[in-house]
């Protein structure tokens, strides 16, 4: 039988908006290597408590990465 992953996301993308661009790429990058990114483009739709989905993003990823830039 399968094992089912304990996580549902590889990496949670945590950034300012300003930076989304940049962010996009990278996690265009990583989805491309084979790894189940949480972006928020992606995963938040309308009508979703924003703030729940994060959360809910935060607790299922088993990576989270905060990207810092001067903005």
């Amino acid at each position: 039988m399968p094992k089912t992953p304990p996580f549902k996301y590889d990496v949670f993308l945590s950034y300012k908006s300003s930076d989304k661009v940049r962010v996009r790429r990278l996690a265009e990058r990583l989805r491309d290597a084979g790894l189940r990114v949480w972006f928020d483009d992606w995963v938040i739709k309308p009508g979703d408590d924003v703030y729940l989905t994060i959360e809910g993003g935060l607790e299922a990823a088993r990576v989270q990465v905060l990207w810092l830039s001067p903005a």
